[in-house]
Order: structure tokens, then C-alpha cells, then sequence
């Protein structure tokens, strides 16, 4: 009898998919194609459709570690906020601390 797997080890198990660059037909190069990188500035004949809550925004990332990340989504669930509203908040207290004015979300 057979065990079922997961879903992801079943994922893990299957053959990749072709990748778009070998689907092209031989002697057409590939063309990059150009990305946007301000949220916000996609339109609607754009393939990546920007959230109505991200319209207007920009990305800001980091990389922190295990503990932090597990420290900041807890603090901000325990508060009742979500993480983005955590670090906006984080940011602008350094802003004030840096003599700057705040700029809200």
C-alpha cells in the first residue's frame, strides 16, 4: 500500500515545467522585457496588475534574521497591526530621532 504525500513533496517529486527561453523556437533570440520597478506605475494593459493598495507605493525590503522577523510578527500580532504598519511606525520614529519629519504609511 502507498503512502500519500503532501502536497509539496508531491510538487517536489514532478518534472520541472520548460522554461519560456526553451519554448522559443530556434534562431529567435529572446527578448528581455522591460520591468517596472515603482509600484503604482503599472496600467491596465500592463501584465502585472498593481493592488488598489499599492497603487501609489514602493517596496522596501531587508533581510533580518530568524529571531527578529519571529520577534517583529508577533509584537505587531499582539498589538493588533499588521507588520507594514509596524515598520511604517518603526520608520518614523528613526526619522524623528534623525531630526527629519515623519511621512505617515
Amino acid at each position: 500500500m502507498s503512502s500519500r504525500k503532501g502536497s509539496l513533496l508531491a510538487l517536489r517529486d514532478r518534472d520541472p515545467a520548460p522554461s519560456p527561453a526553451s519554448t522559443e523556437p530556434e534562431g529567435k533570440a529572446a527578448t528581455p522585457t522591460a520591468r517596472s520597478t515603482g509600484a503604482g506605475t503599472a496600467s491596465g494593459s500592463s501584465g502585472n496588475p498593481v493592488a488598489p493598495s499599492r497603487q501609489g507605493k514602493k517596496a522596501m525590503t531587508g533581510y533580518f534574521s530568524p529571531e527578529m522577523s519571529f520577534a517583529m510578527h508577533m509584537t505587531a500580532r499582539k498589538h493588533g497591526m499588521s507588520l507594514q504598519d509596524a515598520m511604517a511606525e518603526a520608520f518614523n520614529d528613526w526619522l524623528r530621532k534623525m531630526g527629519e519629519s515623519p511621512v505617515g504609511k
